[in-house]
């Protein structure tokens, strides 16, 4: 039986074991380390307080309370914050309706807390201008995972379970046995608090914990943790290769339209492997998101389905307000619009310049004579009209029911519908699209096409140059 010494001497050394071999943590690194109440965080902090001065850091700690235990979680939080105290760490307690949060954005509750969770964490790394942010899983949690998520069916990802470093994110116990981390609790007298929910099978990570895995290890291998640790190792070894070949396909691949939304060429997506193709699909999501392992496996299954029809218009909606929708040759994500775009309707100055505000754009006309124009301009936002046909306001707005136009180069009108169909426009797209108008006619749909009945011709003796100013 290990005395308080040894116990020390085996948790200190794999901690600095780990931390040099993955490179976690250098001199002078700012750590916010976040802490639940429960061993694992506990000794996390208590033994990064005592390396403090021989690793050279500075500790924060962040404690988020989700509002789902009720009085037990308000008093982890005081506990927590106890502890600190004694400590001499400043730290920071957030509260969060987590299960609100799940329901909102269609998580369970265990992703709507990791979520909140890290959000929090990163906020008050922002806050303290920190380097890292150390969690405490350890090995029991990585061999637990690996065999959860194997049992339910996974990926390569998905065994290679939990990794030392994610980002700014480290896990500097993750080779520690949790036996172990219950000794050091026990011989400084931490006295962490418990989940009670922990000490029951009701919940299937429990049952893995409490039933499966010491089954396995009386009947089948005593080191059974070991060995799944050893598993989730070598995979990562074979992951961390294709992610760097995937993403470097993703930058080849992918191209970014406009302000939180990327797209994919239908034809191209369809040349990758399977395997592949769903890595650009769970890349384009996370990476607009900026959260990892947003996209369940069903919801990239849904994804590739989409693909295989290639129904224009037809649209998934994701978590965390994303949605992927077919536009013709294109997969385009995005975040999903919270209200409709409002009618706008604007009068234009000439020989002025007017912005708009429900565009955030101004648009530019000036008159001159006919014979000052050298060419017709090449840019999608400047085109020049005969003035003289114009007897009434000019006004941009947006598209209305019925609206018609009459395209430069053919014989008569067609729905505005039609023609941004002709152009594949996207559905969601067409209420931003300005129109310059005059009267009843459509002037210009700006960037696509001006109107044939407004084209400048032998007999124009003024022109009227119109540019839209982003």
């Amino acid at each position: 039986m290990q005395n308080k010494e040894e116990t020390e001497e085996v948790i200190l050394k794999q901690l600095l074991t780990t931390v040099e071999e993955h490179q976690l943590i250098k001199s002078g690194d700012k750590i916010v380390v976040a802490i639940s109440g429960g061993p694992d965080s506990v000794s996390l902090i208590h033994l990064l307080h005592r390396l403090k001065s021989r690793l050279g850091i500075e500790l924060y700690g962040a404690h988020l309370n989700h509002n789902i235990r009720g009085i037990d979680a308000q008093m982890d939080a005081r506990y927590v914050l106890n502890l600190c105290e004694e400590l001499n760490i400043i730290c920071f307690i957030k509260s969060a309706d987590v299960e609100s949060y799940g329901k909102k954005n269609q998580l369970t509750s265990e992703q709507a807390g990791r979520i909140l969770r890290y959000e929090f964490f990163d906020e008050v790394l922002k806050k303290v201008e920190a380097d890292k942010i150390a969690v405490a899983h350890n090995k029991n949690d990585q061999g637990e995972t690996v065999l959860m998520r194997l049992l339910r069916g996974t990926g390569m990802q998905g065994l290679t379970a939990i990794q030392y470093q994610r980002d700014n994110i480290i896990r500097p116990l993750l080779d520690v046995h949790r036996k172990e981390i219950e000794k050091y609790c026990d011989h400084h007298n931490l006295m962490p608090r418990t989940d009670l929910s922990n000490l029951t099978s009701i919940y299937h990570r429990n049952k893995i914990r409490r039933e499966l895995i010491p089954y396995l290890e009386e009947h089948y291998n005593p080191s059974v943790l070991d060995s799944l640790v050893k598993t989730a190792n070598i995979l990562k070894e074979d992951y961390d290769y294709i992610e760097k070949q995937a993403q470097t396909m993703y930058k080849e691949l992918v191209y970014f339209e406009k302000k939180d939304q990327v797209s994919f060429s239908i034809p191209a997506l369809e040349k990758l492997h399977p395997a592949m193709k769903a890595r650009m699909l769970r890349r384009a999501g996370e990476e607009l998101m900026g959260k990892g392992e947003l996209l369940s496996y069903q919801q990239v299954q849904n994804l590739l389905e989409l693909l295989d029809k290639k129904q224009t218009g037809k649209t998934i909606h994701l978590p965390m307000n994303l949605e992927a929708v077919i536009s013709y040759d294109k997969l385009i994500f995005s975040k999903e619009r919270e209200e409709e775009v409002e009618p706008f309707k604007e009068k234009l100055a000439v020989n002025d310049t007017t912005y708009v505000h429900a565009l955030k754009a101004g648009f530019e006309l000036k008159v001159f004579p006919a014979e000052d124009v050298d060419k017709v301009s090449k840019d999608k936002f400047v085109k020049h009209f005969d003035f003289d046909k114009f007897q009434q306001d000019i006004v941009v707005r947006n598209r209305r029911d019925g609206d018609r136009f009459w395209p430069l180069g053919l014989s008569g009108k067609k729905k505005l519908k039609d023609f941004f169909i002709d152009c594949k426009v996207e559905r969601r797209e067409r209420d931003l699209i300005p129109l310059i108008c005059h009267g009843k006619d459509i002037v210009w749909v700006v960037g696509y096409r001006i109107s044939d009945k407004y084209k400048i011709t032998d007999r124009t003796q003024q022109i009227l140059s119109i540019r839209l100013l982003k």
